[in-house]
């Protein structure tokens, strides 16, 4: 991915507590300015935030489960061994290989076996191509 086009920034708000209530916390990012090339997905990704990095997997396009309004955009990003409020927090995503299509589940037990084989690919991917 062309670095330019692969990176944006936004600022992390609370959200629902999706992610945390099933095992896997994220930050949602209001973005900033986003590429509109960027397409809806999964994806590897490197996050700074507060002069700190981090490997994370991100989800950018609408809710897998449990929304009612499938037009709205998130930006949700598990970051790896991190646990700190950021809330308010500027931060910067670079965006490394795009694992898979946003997709919809029939199940709470199916998208947490998605996010678990996302997980895997992510750390895969940054075991093999470490900064």
């Amino acid at each position: 991915m062309s670095s330019s086009k692969s990176e944006f920034h936004g600022i992390v708000e609370k959200g629902v507590q999706k992610g945390s209530a099933i095992g896997y916390p994220t930050i949602n990012l209001r973005v900033i300015d986003i590429n509109k090339d960027i397409e809806f997905g999964v994806y590897v990704c490197n996050v700074s935030i507060e002069g700190e990095n981090y490997e994370a997997v991100m989800h950018y396009g609408s809710k897998s489960i449990g929304t009612i309004d499938k037009r709205k955009i998130f930006c949700e990003i598990h970051i790896f061994k991190f646990d700190k409020n950021v809330y308010g927090a500027s931060t910067r995503v670079k965006l490394l290989k795009k694992i898979r299509d946003v997709r919809q589940f029939r199940s709470e037990k199916d998208l947490i076996k998605q996010i678990k084989s996302d997980i895997l690919v992510a750390h895969k991917y940054f075991k093999n191509y470490a900064q």
